[in-house]
């Protein structure tokens, strides 16, 4: 397998085409996240649908990972384990030197809660609220009503902040009919970010947006990777968009390709 590298900041016009930079051979990270072995099905009545056939990878801590694939290459399954969302029926998920697919199910909420932070392609922003309001949610879900309002102030600023990084600073007050596509997602990019996790899990952020929205979503990850010094692992079917990460999984029939 290939080692993971360091990218530079890729260049993106806000108003052209998503342009990818490759980045150049640097600095060896350690390996953050890891499979080994892993296998998944799922039933279709009497019948089992196997998804991943023994899947091996390693992500470098503070590089961003992109898994490509085709529909119903197991890339969203994929993730959807490594975010401890779904369980294998073999193998096993290392995330520094803990295993976590076997941990009981309240010590992987708290790691997946704390330690990772996921996107989707669909937003899931509650309509009811204001994008403060909803970046604000995984502090309220986390911290109960009581020290949520002791801490309100803090959040609010740190929410404030991301949405300032994630250019919608002016738009705290907006509702998500109220938003473009790109901004939704920008809005669910933040949210994914104010428990401060080390990794971020995103399956397919581009996919439910134009050409120009997309291209403003990746540039808004690159960057943020660099400023909160992130680990990226994101899930997509489309090999532009794949160009500009450190290393490129491809999945082919719920392998590895190697």
């Amino acid at each position: 397998m290939s080692k993971p590298v360091t990218a530079t900041k890729p260049n993106v016009a806000r108003t052209k085409k998503y342009q990818p930079v490759r980045p150049p051979l640097s600095v060896v990270h350690k390996t953050i996240l890891a499979t080994n072995d892993l296998h998944k099905s799922y039933r279709k009545g009497k019948l089992e649908v196997p998804v991943l056939k023994g899947v091996d990878i390693e992500i470098a801590e503070g590089g961003f990972t992109t898994i490509i694939g085709q529909s119903g290459s197991g890339k969203s399954t994929l993730l959807h384990l490594l975010a401890t969302l779904d369980a294998p029926d073999r193998g096993e998920i290392v995330y520094g030197d803990t295993r976590i697919d076997n941990l009981p199910s309240k010590k992987r909420e708290a790691i997946r809660n704390q330690e990772f932070g996921l996107i989707f392609q669909f937003y899931h922003l509650l309509p009811e609220l204001t994008t403060l309001e909803n970046v604000l949610i995984p502090r309220m879900v986390q911290d109960g009503f009581f020290r949520y309002l002791a801490n309100k102030k803090k959040y609010k600023q740190e929410a404030k902040e991301l949405l300032d990084m994630v250019g919608l600073g002016h738009r705290l007050t907006h509702k998500p009919s109220e938003l473009s596509g790109g901004e939704m997602q920008r809005t669910a990019i933040a949210r994914s970010l104010i428990s401060n996790p080390k990794v971020l899990l995103a399956d397919e952020p581009t996919g439910n947006l134009d050409e120009e929205n997309g291209g403003e979503v990746m540039k808004t990850l690159h960057e943020l990777r660099s400023r909160k010094n992130l680990t990226i692992v994101m899930v997509t079917h489309d090999a532009e968009m794949a160009k500009s990460s450190d290393h490129v999984i491809h999945l082919v029939g719920g392998k590895v390709q190697q």
